[in-house]
């Protein structure tokens, strides 16, 4: 199912995205007494993760924490999205390491793909791994974890893990693929901005089947979580 917010206030946008997030975990660890989910970085969730920091009173210790994908720099750069996402949740909340699933960086990236991908088949339990949460952000090209337009990536039908790249960077990314990503039971969008305005207006009304935010799915639910400015192409 496809559900579609819109919020005048960041404070209010914050205040839905914990109670479904806390919703969404919850329900995963009465069923399962684990919730697995996905984070992705950038500069968009970082508001939601700071409010996420302080929800001190979920189960964190049930809660297992991956990366949908990161750049394959120090975890110590500013650019990684594992930096961000430590920086914002993981540290507040003093985490358990064996809790955090993070890609090896130490080995040939190859290596590291095969790796991360067993880590997830192995923790999930399944030859089909459906993480109870992935949170996921849209580019201004339509990308969304580390698949961009015209990107072989995009073909992927196997493989969960792959390797990508983006033009003019100097540095590899690795990042999930649609095989994975759409297995999700539950699948979180977050934009912001007017930046962002024209891209959602692109997936909404256009339906532009070449932008690789169109093609993500999820096996329960598909939330799209937008500010005023995201949306104000589209009728909500």
């Amino acid at each position: 199912m496809r559900t579609i917010k819109m919020f005048d206030d960041l404070g209010d946008m914050n205040f839905y995205l914990i109670d479904l997030f806390t919703q969404i975990i919850s329900q995963a660890i009465e069923k399962n007494n684990k919730a697995y989910i996905a984070l992705s970085g950038g500069k968009t969730p970082l508001s939601f993760y700071q409010n996420l920091s302080k929800q001190k009173h979920l189960s964190w210790d049930k809660i297992h924490i991956f990366f949908v994908d990161e750049r394959m720099v120090s975890n110590l750069d500013e650019k990684s999205n594992i930096y961000q996402i430590e920086k914002h949740l993981i540290k507040p909340l003093n985490l358990k390491k064996e809790n955090i699933h993070y890609i090896n960086k130490d080995i040939d990236i190859l290596d590291a793909i095969k790796e991360y991908e067993l880590d997830i088949k192995s923790f999930l339990h399944e030859e089909k791994p459906s993480f109870d949460l992935i949170l996921l952000g849209i580019g201004e090209d339509g990308h969304t974890a580390s698949l961009f337009p015209n990107s072989d990536t995009l073909k992927e039908e196997e493989k969960f893990v792959v390797l990508a790249s983006k033009k003019d960077e100097d540095f590899d990314r690795v990042s999930f693929s649609y095989p994975l990503i759409n297995l999700a039971k539950n699948v979180m969008f977050l934009t912001l901005g007017e930046n962002k305005a024209n891209i959602i207006k692109k997936i909404f009304l256009d339906k532009n089947r070449f932008l690789p935010a169109f093609h993500v799915k999820a096996q329960d639910n598909l939330y799209y979580i937008l500010d005023k400015k995201a949306a104000k192409f589209i009728d909500l």
